[in-house]
């Protein structure tokens, strides 16, 4: 008795033959990415040094000498404080 496409290969032929016709059936939607800032975002862009006239070379190489120097200390509740304040219009 011969039997004639029935081995390993067989299988794999006709798994390849169903995946492939149900890959033409999909539709393909066409879809493009977007970014969205929220609101807060937008409020707090307005707080960006770079829209300010500020002048921060003076202050960058005041942390830049005490960096060096090894003196420079930073108070994380008091930083953080700030800039609530700040957020919030407090200063």
């Amino acid at each position: 008795m011969n039997i004639k496409g029935m081995g390993p290969l067989a299988n794999v032929n006709y798994y390849n033959k169903v995946v492939s016709s149900k890959i033409e059936k999909i539709d393909k939607v066409k879809t493009s990415d977007r970014i969205e800032l929220s609101e807060a975002a937008k409020v707090l862009n307005d707080y960006a040094i770079e829209n300010s006239s500020y002048d921060k070379s003076a202050k960058v190489e005041e942390i830049k000498n005490k960096i060096l120097n090894g003196t420079y200390n930073i108070d994380a509740k008091l930083t953080a404080k700030s800039m609530l304040d700040v957020m919030k219009g407090s200063k």
